[in-house]
């Protein structure tokens, strides 16, 4: 399954398998190596109580008292042999003339059906080597065990049970947060962006997460909003041509007219399609530019581009007589010469439609791959600053309406140096002129 909640869950149990069952096994191991222990000693203890009643007074003699002949009576499940060389020389009354198997390590063997567990002693009396094995039945140790064994068990699966439900519980409160984002998201809509928030005291993990969705809200929120102004934007710039033109033609054709006024009608309807065509030439030239993936990069002479663009400008700059002067050392860039000859015609052609007559450009280039442009013109607004660079807008719309443009060169200009990784910053004053800087 491709849940999280699941997988979580599994892993969340399989671990709490793992640990729990690691744990019974260490619980069981050391209670039976404790009774084991516990049986060894006390078997060790009476192996040495034995040989020391051992003696060799004209041969071995073996005197018992009567309560380890009590404890190992014929009916008891304690058992005790001693053994000389490979030669059994007494055995406990229990063992009903049986022998204990010969060991020479602690061990537990199957005996009359039964596990018993032997340990050897081993001693010298006189330069002769004596051993004793003492044993006991262990079955009901055994039992003992079987039974912790079952109740451990029974508790670690019980354990493991509920571990995951607790497990289930936590996994929940971890992915509660989680929850809410997705809810948040998926109420997102184009009417809501602004609206909607997620909240970002959430866990470490999650900040980074929530605070990513809150910036991209926003993001989107000024993208939809930024489109609306656009096509507001371009349907009242197509608006004002058009109803010209519809104004033109219903006047042509309510009665007949001279020539002269067809061709002044004609003129009109002409002017007004050339503003429009102008209009949706930008308009491809930035949606183009939007959607650019690659540069058609070359190297770029920055004093030849700005050369090329005065060449093109020059009848505007004659027009007003205006100055144009180009100072400092020229450098080189990696950029689209076509995009990077737009900019300039852009920046130079704003410096000259909105400088006075007789006025100055001057454009500078700098060591630090920047170019300044200051012309003397009639300067902009601080408030309008901020707002130069978005679509069809245009400072002091009063002044303006004698000036020629549609409010989307500058745009233009942002939106190529952005592809280029290029800066551009706007100092201003009204009626003092304007300077421009480009940082590549």
């Amino acid at each position: 399954m491709n849940s999280i909640k699941f997988r979580l869950f599994i892993y969340y149990c399989a671990i709490s398998f793992v640990i729990f069952g690691i744990l019974g096994v260490f619980l069981y191991f050391s209670l039976e190596d404790i009774v084991l222990k516990s049986i060894d000693n006390a078997l060790m203890t009476k192996a040495k109580a034995i040989a020391t009643l051992i003696s060799e007074d004209e041969g071995i003699n073996f005197k018992f008292s009567d309560e380890i002949l009590k404890e190992y009576s014929k009916h008891s499940k304690h058992y005790f042999q001693i053994i000389h060389g490979s030669k059994i020389l007494e055995k406990s009354a229990s063992l009903n003339g049986e022998s204990l198997p010969v060991v020479t390590e602690i061990k537990t063997v199957n005996f009359k059906n039964e596990p018993v567990r032997i340990v050897p002693f081993s001693f010298k009396i006189n330069n002769k080597q004596f051993t004793i094995e003492c044993a006991q039945d262990i079955d009901d140790k055994i039992d003992l065990l079987q039974t912790y064994l079952g109740i451990l068990s029974i508790a670690i699966v019980v354990a493991i049970i509920l571990s995951a439900f607790g497990g289930l519980i936590v996994v929940n409160a971890m992915l509660k947060p989680l929850k809410k984002i997705s809810l948040t998201i998926s109420k997102l809509s184009e009417s809501n962006l602004s609206k909607s928030h997620i909240d970002e005291n959430v866990a470490n993990e999650l900040k980074p997460l929530a605070i990513a969705f809150n910036k991209t809200f926003a993001r989107l929120d000024n993208v939809f909003n930024k489109q609306k102004q656009f096509v507001a934007d371009v349907s009242h710039e197509l608006k004002t041509p058009l109803s010209v033109i519809l104004m033109e033609t219903e006047m042509a054709l309510r009665k007949q007219r001279k020539i002269d006024d067809y061709i002044n009608t004609i003129d009109q309807i002409k002017n007004s399609a050339l503003h429009m065509k102008s209009i949706i030439e930008i308009l491809f030239k930035l949606i183009k530019i939007e959607n650019t993936q690659l540069l058609e990069k070359q190297t770029c002479d920055i004093k030849q581009t700005i050369e090329k663009t005065l060449g093109i400008l020059k009848p505007q700059l004659e027009k007003k007589h205006i100055n144009c002067s180009i100072e400092g050392n020229t450098f080189t860039i990696e950029a689209d010469k076509t995009l990077l000859l737009e900019v300039f015609l852009n920046l130079i052609d704003n410096a000259v439609k909105y400088n006075k007559e007789n006025g100055t450009i001057k454009i500078s280039m700098f060591a630090t791959k920047s170019v300044e442009i200051l012309d003397s013109g009639i300067g902009i607004s601080k408030e309008s600053i901020e707002n130069l660079f978005d679509k069809f807008y245009r400072a002091d719309p009063s002044r303006s309406k004698t000036i020629e443009g549609l409010g989307l060169g500058l745009s233009l200009v942002k939106e190529i140096l952005d592809l280029h990784k290029a800066k551009i910053k706007v100092e201003s004053e009204l009626n003092a002129g304007t300077k421009v800087t480009i940082f590549f």
